[in-house]
């Protein structure tokens, strides 16, 4: 997956009306932090920015365009409006390429329709795996083939894609469990009493 592309342009004003301003005009405020450098003021497109992830997530690198100077960098922080949930700002973090990042991926479960069935249903217990590896090596995903639980009990991070990558350190403990199956049952029971709990 090539990596995409995001145009951001400098914020010369700063402040709350100015931030108004700029939101009413479908524009997004944003930082960029670069280590060893002054954080930069910038905005981008609310629409572009909303499409970027809604195709490929916020776990991913990018690329800024910045009236034509081609850097890469991770997005840190999504800061959105309670209730609501639109988005307010953006934090983003560039990268040196030859310096190592640390950044949590979520999971993702391929394959559970062919291991659940109407009395056992798959159930997820980690969501998220935080890793450490160069900007060029950061993966587009981290997968897991459900299939695995037809041969074991539970899927472990021993099992994900990038678990064998020599040029990815996985931080989270190798031997957390990721999903296992069980009876749907039992787990309608687990949820029940969750709620009641909560009650």
């Amino acid at each position: 997956m090539a990596t995409p592309i995001l145009k951001v342009y400098e914020r010369e004003a700063v402040g709350k009306n100015n931030t108004v301003k700029i939101r009413r005009e479908g524009k997004l405020p944003a930082i960029l932090y670069s280590k060893g450098k002054d954080t930069q003021n910038l905005y981008l497109d609310e629409k572009e920015f909303l499409k970027l992830l809604n195709q490929y997530g916020s776990s991913i690198r990018v690329g800024l365009d910045f009236a034509g100077e081609k850097s890469f960098a991770i997005i840190k922080e999504i800061q959105r409006v309670p209730v609501k949930n639109t988005l307010l700002h953006v934090d983003l973090q560039k990268l040196n390429e030859n310096e190592k990042v640390k950044l949590s991926l979520p999971i993702y479960i391929l394959n559970k329709d062919a291991v659940e069935s109407s009395s056992e249903i798959v159930q997820l217990q980690l969501t998220d795996v935080e890793i450490q590896t160069l900007p060029k090596y950061i993966p587009d995903r981290v997968e897991v083939d459900a299939r695995v639980l037809k041969e074991k009990d539970n899927i472990t991070l021993e099992d994900i894609s990038i678990a064998k990558d020599e040029n990815i350190e996985i931080l989270t403990d190798i031997n957390s469990v990721i999903a296992t199956i069980v009876y749907a049952s039992k787990a309608e029971v687990e949820e029940e009493e969750t709620q009641e709990e909560i009650l």
